[in-house]
């Protein structure tokens, strides 16, 4: 019979705290002041700032931004990858369907596997660990 406690417990959930909200709610932040910067000025630098920099910023914003509104903390490495997978796929591939002159980049992808590695970091630093349990 499936429990629901006994997920929570294999993924290792932990109820968020106001200090892991806080540290997540700066990172969005600073994120989104570096979208914004980059759509001003900085996307006349060279072609990354143009064409890459806003989607090596996407999972740090959207994984900060799971972690200020969803009751658990999303720190399972598993969970984080199955997100970014979830966020690619939706934003390279069902975007062709929805938005008129989309295009499939694979190279946004990649830099969407960084930006989660740039997260991965930063959860790091908050928390003194890397949650891998299975």
């Amino acid at each position: 019979m499936f429990n629901l406690a006994d997920l929570f417990e294999r993924f290792s959930f932990e109820k968020n705290n106001k200090r892991f909200r806080i540290y997540n709610f700066l990172i969005l932040i600073v994120a989104l002041s570096l979208y914004f910067l980059n759509n001003h000025f900085l996307h006349e630098i060279n072609w990354f700032f143009m064409f890459y920099f806003n989607d090596f910023l996407a999972i740090v914003v959207l994984l900060s931004f799971l972690n200020i509104v969803y009751p658990f903390k999303l720190t399972n490495l598993w969970l984080i990858i199955l997100v970014t997978v979830l966020a690619s796929f939706v934003w390279e591939y069902v975007a062709l369907f929805i938005k008129p002159g989309s295009r499939f980049d694979f190279i946004d992808i990649i830099f969407y596997f960084g930006s989660m590695v740039i997260y991965l970091i930063l959860l790091y630093f908050i928390e003194g660990k890397i949650n891998t349990s299975i």
